[in-house]
């Protein structure tokens, strides 16, 4: 049983550690509400934009464009993995990697050459782990996303599928639900398929395109890969900021919690001691 002076280092280690796991919540508090702002706020213009460029791609035709061109025999994909620069925010990387490590199985088993994109240095870290062919790695992406970073990230996924280097691109990142639920997804970014939704409504006699679709359909499609870009970063961002609130949230109950036990256990020991010392007291005077 360690001793009294033992019990109380750990009390004041223990301390330490939960002042230390507070302030890492309160920061991740005020970044999370900054981060869910911005996307709850993008959430309604990704869609509609969406929305409408299904429509348009739709209403064009047999316009065809590279973004758009579905190869029936894919041969070499591009994963885009979208990870956390730090730790300490629960499983969040955990079960993103599970869902991406299930897919490059699947996609290897199909007989399908995948390359590998690490957006974060955790993402870096695990793609290094399992020897995966990772063409390029950045950090600080989803630190403060912004637009313009976002637009530079896009146009290169876009440049490499344009030019026939890879027949799909899919990016696996931590879709935000709450601060308590965060949910790892694949989402193919390229090619562009208008959703069933848009393939299901007619709309070629509502649109009228100006200039004519063949040069607008182009520009468009590469606004909207962007637009998705910068979507995924604001997910990744504020599904980040929320589970490292509630780990630091249930870290720093859980030292509170060790503190009480161990306070117990300290009083008690000292209570041991204190009738032991009484008793030899008692012992001795009895003896003269």
């Amino acid at each position: 049983m360690p001793n009294l002076k033992d019990i109380k280092r750990r009390i004041v280690s223990v301390k330490n550690t939960q002042k230390i796991t507070h302030a890492m919540k309160l920061v991740s508090a005020a970044k999370f509400a900054r981060a869910n702002h911005a996307v709850l706020a993008a959430r309604p213009y990704g869609d509609h934009f969406a929305d409408m460029v299904n429509k348009v791609v739709l209403a064009a035709g047999d316009v065809v464009t590279p973004l758009t061109e579905v190869r029936t025999s894919s041969k070499r994909e591009l994963l885009v993995l979208v990870s956390t620069d730090r730790g300490l925010c629960g499983s969040l990387n955990s079960a993103l990697f599970k869902v991406a490590t299930r897919f490059v199985k699947d996609k290897a088993d199909a007989g399908v050459t995948l390359d590998t994109m690490a957006w974060g240095r955790r993402a870096s870290m695990f793609c290094k782990k399992l020897k995966w062919n990772m063409l390029t790695d950045k950090e600080k992406v989803t630190e403060r996303p912004k637009y313009e970073m976002a637009e530079s990230l896009a146009d290169e996924l876009v440049s490499k599928f344009g030019e026939g280097t890879y027949d799909s691109v899919h990016v696996a990142f931590v879709e935000f639900k709450s601060a308590l639920s965060q949910v790892p997804v694949i989402k193919q970014l390229l090619p562009v398929v208008p959703s069933k939704s848009s393939q299901n409504s007619d709309v070629s006699s509502h649109i009228i395109m100006e200039p004519v679709a063949a040069k607008l359909i182009g520009p468009v499609l590469e606004r909207l890969v962007v637009a998705q870009t910068f979507r995924i970063l604001l997910e990744a961002a504020a599904s980040e900021h929320g589970a490292r609130m509630t780990s630091m949230d249930s870290a720093t109950k859980n030292a509170k919690e060790v503190i009480r036990k161990l306070t117990l256990q300290y009083n008690r020991g000292r209570q041991a001691a204190i009738t032991k010392e009484l008793i030899e007291i008692t012992s001795g005077a009895e003896a003269l």
